[in-house]
């Protein structure tokens, strides 16, 4: 059996990704010079997918997941098997990485302490400024097909937390501030883990959120290829493009297509299309008090826990001058439009018809047939 499993929870848009996508391509080294196993999960099926272990937590939790249906989760049961096998096999350290285990409630995350009973059990959330997590988070639900504009997108969080702290632990949906609310997260997980550290992405440089990362879990800092610890994995849309992309959504619901025709057309734009173009994504004006409330809270909420933290807490602070986004005029959002419609547009749809060519005899001696 494992004698430690480290659990990294995410938070959404903290970078995540980026780290799976490192820790997927280094697991022979992890396990070699660390003694640390990365179990590997999706790569098995799909060798170009970002290495994680969320459907195996589907398949143990289930419904614990406001997305994930009674149906999901049992297909994903035999998923959690082999990964409960793996982390049982292993002498030494295993180490999971799932955000969605982040909006779990207390019941559920006994369950899964239970399951991994009798290693020592260590959780890593890495996390990022309010300021910059929810307007992704925003832009990836557009993304994803949903047409809420940015303002109605944080009113509807605003309405969320003004249910309170009680609520958001009980409430299945509430599952949003189950995870971006730093300090309830951080108390969720004290009572089952030995040490919490909660590490900091400034964004910048590249690699600093790996090397952070990397020294909480003891690894060594050499292992990933230098093109990962450079790169990001996500590219994400800009402003114009993430207020086209959901008028699109609109536009697609109204005419009636369904889900794989409108997700095929989405990612054929995003695919086909260069890269962002024009302001970045940010919070609104009009939320922009909302989301500094609510991120001195938060840290003022994570300094009683007294969790490790990984970084300057000023980097989780709300900025207006970094945070808030500009309107998006008329201009950018019919380039984004252009580029949009040119990334779809099939030339050969448009080439002129084919005109028959008069015989070249007729043209030398067009008196011929006269």
């Amino acid at each position: 059996m494992a004698t430690k499993v480290i659990l990294h929870i995410g938070q959404q848009k903290s970078g995540t990704t980026y780290l799976q996508e490192i820790l997927g391509s280094c697991t022979d080294g992890l396990a070699a010079k660390a003694g640390i196993l990365f179990p590997p999960s999706l790569r098995e099926i799909l060798p170009d997918a970002i290495e994680n272990h969320e459907r195996a937590a589907y398949g143990l939790l289930g419904t614990e997941f406001p997305w994930v249906s009674a149906e999901r989760a049992e297909a994903e049961q035999r998923k959690w098997a082999r990964l409960s096998e793996r982390v049982r096999d292993w002498p030494g350290t295993v180490l999971l990485s799932a955000e969605a285990l982040s909006v779990i409630r207390a019941p559920a995350v006994q369950r899964l302490a239970e399951e991994l009973r009798p290693a020592e059990l260590d959780v890593v959330i890495t996390t990022r400024a309010l300021g910059r997590t929810l307007p992704s988070l925003w832009q990836q639900h557009v993304r994803n097909g949903r047409s809420l504009g940015a303002r109605q997108f944080f009113e509807s969080l605003a309405e969320q937390r003004d249910r309170g702290g009680r609520a958001i632990e009980e409430e299945r949906h509430l599952h949003l501030w189950r995870s971006f609310a730093l300090g309830g997260l951080v108390r969720r997980w004290t009572g089952v883990a030995g040490r919490i550290t909660v590490i900091i992405n400034p964004g910048t440089p590249p690699d600093l959120l790996w090397h952070r990362f990397a020294d909480t879990i003891g690894a060594q800092t050499d292992l990933p290829p230098e093109n990962l610890l450079v790169r990001r994995t996500h590219a994400g849309l800009s402003l114009p493009e993430t207020e086209l992309m959901m008028h699109l959504n609109r536009a697609i619901e109204a005419a009636g297509w369904d889900d794989f025709e409108a997700r095929a057309l989405r990612e054929r734009i995003l695919t086909e299309s260069a890269q962002p173009r024009g302001p970045r994504i940010g919070v609104p004006e009009a939320a922009s008090e909302l989301v500094q409330r609510w991120s001195e809270e938060d840290l003022d909420d994570l300094h009683r826990t007294g969790a490790t933290v990984l970084g300057d807490v000023d980097d989780l602070r709300f900025r207006p001058e970094r945070d808030v986004h500009p309107s998006v005029s008329a201009q950018q959002l019919g380039e984004a439009a252009a580029t949009a419609i040119m990334a779809v547009a099939d030339r050969t749809h448009f080439k002129p018809p084919h005109r028959r060519r008069r015989p070249l005899y007729r043209k030398l001696n067009p008196n011929r047939w006269t």
